[in-house]
C-alpha cells in the first residue's frame, strides 16, 4: 500500500480496527467522529470491488447497527440531517435526577445515546457490534 491510499475494503477495516482500539482507550469526540465515519465508508470500498450484488450489500447496510452507523456518521459530517433529522444524540445521566427510570443504570454516569428509528441505542456498545458485522461480512465474501 502506497502511504495514504486505502484501495482495498480490508484496508478500511484494518482502518476502522486501528479507529476502534483508539476509541476503546479514549471515548471522545474526535475517536467517535472517526470510528463512526471511517466504518461506515467500508461499504465504498465494497462497491467498487463488484464481488458483492448490490442487493446484498443494501441487506447488509440494512441491518439496525449498521443504520446507526450511518446516522452516527452523518450527524458528524453534517450540520443540518436533511434525510433523517430524526437521528438524535444525547447524554443521558445515570444519577439520581438524571435519566428515566430503567434507561440507564443507576450512578452509571453520562451515557451517550442515539435516538433513532424508534429505537434508544447506547452508542458505546454499537462498534464492536459494527466490527463483527464487518469482519463476518468481508470474509464471507473474500474481501
Amino acid at each position: 500500500m502506497a502511504y495514504f491510499e486505502l484501495r482495498t475494503p480490508r484496508d478500511m477495516l484494518e482502518k476502522a480496527e486501528r479507529e476502534l482500539g483508539r476509541l476503546q482507550i479514549e471515548f471522545t469526540i474526535d475517536n467517535i467522529f472517526n470510528f463512526f465515519v471511517t466504518a461506515y465508508h467500508i461499504q465504498d470500498y465494497v462497491k467498487e470491488t463488484k464481488k458483492v450484488p448490490r442487493h446484498i450489500l443494501d441487506a447488509f447496510l440494512a441491518d439496525p447497527d449498521l443504520k446507526d452507523c450511518q446516522a452516527l456518521c452523518n450527524k458528524g459530517k453534517h450540520l443540518r440531517l436533511k434525510q433523517h433529522p430524526e437521528a438524535v444524540t444525547d447524554i443521558v445521566n445515570g444519577g439520581f435526577g438524571g435519566a428515566a427510570f430503567g434507561e440507564v443504570a443507576f450512578g452509571e454516569g453520562d451515557v451517550l445515546k442515539l435516538f433513532y428509528g424508534g429505537r434508544a441505542v447506547e452508542v458505546r456498545g454499537l462498534p464492536d457490534r459494527i466490527m463483527e458485522k464487518w469482519r463476518q461480512f468481508l470474509t464471507e465474501y473474500g474481501l
